[in-house]
């Protein structure tokens, strides 16, 4: 798991960065409207996605499930039904796109630019298509543990297509053309997922002549629970774009857009760690409970603290750490930061328990809480945006998601009878810590005028975000948070990234 982690987590810092480095040269190549355009179609894009019926968890699962089982068939068959859905969702995406398109452009006022999002509407989702169709294979490579090639393949064409949409913007190019490049880094992609997956588990191929009425029934069971959560998490996480296009303007998309990205960044770590633990933990969830429990304890605890004190560092350093990236001030996107940030930590905290109930077959109680987290979402947006203006839709998003992870908790600990003290132990040390920490910081380093230019803030962001940590680790230290185990897992981690050749054979051997 360490390996994994550490692999994937090196493929998303990669991929992060290159959307940090090119996003700049785009925001300011096309301008704000065009931008906010783009980040709609993106959005929609995403929300398209998640209606997958829970296929990819439903893959992965089956396939660790699998690996020295016996259950060939059921796999063959389940990833051969992620091929058939992801076409007919892309066929169905792209007529409704063609034929709604009018309506669409006046929803979003989309004005003038209406013509070249249309096109770059229908190159995204031929995107989208590719990606559908190679999913099953990267569910094969996830599912054997196979994150190495998964991070190479992500990383170099996220690091490609940044750089052939940054090329494409500076020689002129709009819409139409960063949509192509898109197309482009999908092909390349999927090509590359669909002959590692033959390389390294060629047994594992769709199948659909091995498609029965039970496997049917299977994915629609449990992947409709897992599919519900995720529209209700695009109700939390993209329709905030839409209704600021429908109720302001494009141009409104854009501050949020690039705010929200950076807010976004808080999921790297933990989605690398759930990623990698996931085949681990469904392959545990039936014959060593107790082990599942003590990977959920220790995900939870670590997780928290990593989540709460890097939020607490984008709350007290937006203003200068936009100012650093953009190089200019943007007020829209500070706020976003501070506002989304609490909220995007807290969805960051209940990452373990979720993924415990998808390894025990129970998605249905994940999915109370995002439902939860939507339908509040959908009650406060509206009043809030009335009475805070623009930066009230990120603020009830940010609510929701605070609210319904608590609730989450509660109900995940009720219906699997797990002891609440445990999380409540993992949970108040690094919240206290952080929260302090971000307090003191503001108290002692906003008074401290900030300059202009992208040294300043880097300077600023320096201060700010270095002195949060430092008085959050102390804390933390002070509390005893940290332990002889923390000690003992870095070492076996930092072990288990660099193993020599006795310790492979070792293995090994005690492996047969």
């Amino acid at each position: 798991m360490a390996g994994n982690s550490a692999r994937l987590l090196a493929a998303r810092v990669a991929t992060a960065l290159a959307g940090v480095a090119s996003l700049p040269v785009v925001y300011g190549s096309i301008g704000a409207r065009s931008y906010g355009v783009w980040a709609l179609l993106t959005g929609l894009i995403a929300i398209v996605s998640l209606a997958d019926l829970g296929l990819g968890s439903v893959q992965i699962r089956e396939v660790a499930r699998a690996v020295g089982g016996g259950r060939q068939r059921q796999v063959c068959a389940v990833l051969g039904l992620g091929v058939v859905w992801g076409a007919v969702l892309s066929a169905l995406a792209l007529a409704g796109t063609a034929i709604c398109w009018p309506w669409l452009a006046r929803v979003f006022q989309l004005g003038e630019l209406s013509a070249p999002a249309r096109g770059a509407a229908l190159f995204l989702l031929v995107g989208f298509l590719l990606d559908s169709l190679a999913l099953p294979w990267r569910s094969v490579l996830e599912g054997t543990q196979r994150y190495g090639p998964v991070a190479w393949v992500v990383a170099g064409t996220a690091v490609l297509g940044a750089g052939l949409a940054a090329a494409v913007v500076t020689l002129g190019g709009g819409l139409v053309e960063l949509a192509a490049s898109v197309v482009v880094s999908s092909a390349l992609r999927a090509l590359m997922f669909v002959c590692l997956a033959r390389r390294y588990a060629a047994g594992l191929t769709p199948s659909l002549r091995d498609i029965r009425p039970s496997d049917v029934a299977y994915v629609a069971s449990y992947g409709s629970r897992v599919q519900v959560a995720g529209a209700a998490a695009a109700v939390n996480s993209e329709t905030d774009r839409l209704v600021l296009a429908g109720f302001h303007s494009p141009s409104a998309v854009a501050g949020f857009d690039l705010g929200s990205r950076l807010v976004g960044l808080l999921r790297l770590p933990s989605g690398v760690i759930l990623t990698a633990a996931f085949p681990s933990a469904a392959a545990a969830a039936d014959d060593e409970p107790g082990r599942l429990d003590r990977l959920y304890i220790d995900l939870t605890r670590y997780l928290t603290a990593f989540a709460a004190v890097a939020a607490t560092v984008l709350v007290v350093s937006a203003d200068p750490l936009v100012r650093m990236w953009l190089g200019r001030p943007l007020p829209a996107a500070a706020v976003t930061i501070m506002v989304l940030a609490p909220g995007c930590a807290a969805s960051v905290i209940a990452g373990a328990a979720a993924m415990v109930t998808r390894a025990e077959g129970r998605p249905g109680c994940e999915t109370r809480g995002t439902v939860l987290a939507a339908v509040l979402n959908l009650l406060l947006t509206i009043p809030l945006l009335r009475l805070l203006g623009p930066w009230g839709v990120p603020l009830a998003t940010s609510l929701a998601a605070c609210v319904s992870t608590v609730y989450f908790f509660a109900h995940f600990h009720s219906i699997s009878r797990r002891p609440v003290a445990p999380l409540l132990r993992a949970l108040w040390p690094p919240v206290f810590a952080a929260v302090t920490a971000g307090t003191l910081a503001c108290l002692v380093t906003f008074r401290l005028a900030p300059g202009t230019d992208r040294a300043d803030a880097a300077v600023a962001v320096a201060c700010r975000g270095g002195l949060t940590v430092l008085v959050a680790a102390t804390l933390l230290a002070l509390l005893g948070f940290f332990g002889a185990s923390d000690l003992t897992r870095l070492r076996m981690a930092l072990a288990g990234l660099t193993p020599h050749r006795g310790a492979v054979s070792v293995r090994k051997r005690s492996n047969t």
